[in-house]
């Protein structure tokens, strides 16, 4: 991988939004346009037919896995329904030019979680972030995540031109093509990544988040307090009963009614990122993944 891409000396010279909604409105890598394709002849019909069946075939012997899956699990059949997907409710207002599919959303945020707590270059991060999904485009995902990222150095995701990006999906998700299908993911996973990433420095010594759950809004913050050693104080405005956890360093606090959850990472050291598990105990659902990395400098 050419991570020459992800780099701000790699970023094209964008103006505005205007490089992002060009490239997905003429986005081309070796994919001709749906009509240009014309009309497939009756022998190759057949054979997708056929390949169709012994597709189905294969599926049914050896289930596909969700981008998220490393092996085969059973999940219980009460909780394909909204049960275990509290924090759904946040991915659904993210600012999209398009809504994606839900299954989408829910890997997008499943496989974020896991990159979050790693250490990796930001389009690295946004390429593995969608790579199961779009595994015949890798070229198109380099590309596209070196645009996506300089295009957030230009203009922040709170004032994208979403006219301007709105108009390059006329027909949603389903009716793009591939390519653009890459690039709303890609927008999507940038949002996701950003919002699970808490980063203090001197210069910016408090952060804060607000989730949006199917229980209410969970406000979460965090502030560096100075002394020997330094500490970072972690507050979280629960809306029901819930918990707060710092696995890495065996830190837990719960309670049994609404309100607020408080716990102290002890002398973070710099450039470490440590996981914060947020739970909430009504929700038969994984915790909420955030990161917590601190850098020691000016």
């Amino acid at each position: 991988m050419n991570s020459s891409l992800f780099t701000s000396e790699g970023s094209p010279n964008l103006s505005e939004d205007e490089a992002l909604s060009t490239f997905i409105n003429s986005v081309s890598i070796e994919m001709p346009s749906i009509s240009q394709l014309g009309e497939l002849p009756a022998v190759q019909d057949h054979f997708q037919t056929v390949l169709k069946r012994r597709l189905q075939i294969e599926i049914s012997q050896n289930p596909p896995l969700f981008p998220w899956e490393s092996n085969l699990t059973d999940y219980p059949a009460e909780l394909s329904a909204d049960g275990p997907l509290p924090w759904m409710s946040q991915l659904r207002s993210l600012p999209l030019p398009t809504s994606l599919p839900e299954d989408i959303l829910t890997g997008l945020l499943n496989r974020c979680q896991e990159l979050v707590a790693e250490t990796l270059q930001p389009g690295i991060q946004l390429v593995k972030a969608v790579e199961t999904l779009f595994p015949d485009q890798p070229q198109a995902m380099e590309q596209i995540a070196g645009l996506v990222l300089a295009n957030a150095t230009v203009r922040g995701t709170a004032t994208r031109d979403m006219e301007g990006l709105k108009a390059a999906f006329p027909d949603g998700y389903e009716g793009a093509n591939p390519q653009q299908q890459v690039t709303l993911t890609m927008l999507a996973a940038k949002d996701i990544l950003d919002a699970l990433m808490l980063t203090l420095s001197r210069n910016a010594p408090s952060i804060e988040r607000e989730w949006q759950t199917t229980e209410g809004n969970m406000k979460l913050s965090a502030q560096y307090q100075s002394g020997t050693p330094g500490e970072i104080r972690i507050s979280a405005e629960m809306p029901q009963a819930g918990q707060l956890s710092l696995p890495s360093v065996g830190q837990t606090v719960a309670q049994n009614r609404p309100g607020e959850l408080t716990l102290t990472l002890p002398a973070p050291a710099p450039n470490v990122i440590y996981p914060l598990e947020v739970h909430l105990a009504e929700a038969d659902a994984m915790p909420l993944t955030f990161a917590i990395r601190w850098i020691d400098k000016e």
